[in-house]
């Protein structure tokens, strides 16, 4: 039963993807940035991989500032929130691994265009897809 809530809350589109794309995060105006990587991005957000999640530097109240390298020349930027926590030990670690998942909670139409152009072209080119997401 708890499966299905779960599937339920995730209608939008993610992409696994093959390589792993490189996220820098920062508190906003913070000067201290954190460079992490991910696989998994949707309209929504994204799930970072991280083996120590316990270790997140931020805390769910934390508004981050995110840069995710999609190409050398494509950065996408929107500002962020903590929306959940997969330890190495949950059940659900077998699917995605332990990471973060991160909720965009303010982004541009510039940017919310190119995310959107990335899941696109990405998902139509995965064969890996799924219609569930990630972040959210």
């Amino acid at each position: 039963m708890n499966d299905n809530k779960n599937q339920n809350r995730r209608i939008h589109k993610r992409v696994q993807l093959q390589d792993h794309l490189k996220v820098t995060m920062r508190s906003i105006g913070g000067e201290i940035s954190y460079h992490l990587k991910t696989k998994n991005v949707s309209y929504n957000g994204l799930f970072l991989d991280f083996e120590n999640p316990g270790r997140f530097p931020f805390t769910p109240a934390s508004i981050m500032e995110v840069w995710v390298d999609f190409s050398e020349d494509k950065r996408l930027f929107f500002n962020g929130k903590m929306a959940r926590v997969v330890f190495p030990s949950d059940v659900v670690n077998t699917e995605e691994g332990a990471g973060i998942a991160i909720r965009i909670v303010l982004i541009d139409d510039e940017n919310s265009n190119l995310l959107k152009d990335f899941v696109d072209e990405n998902y139509n080119e995965n064969a890996d897809h799924s219609t569930v997401d990630g972040a959210a």
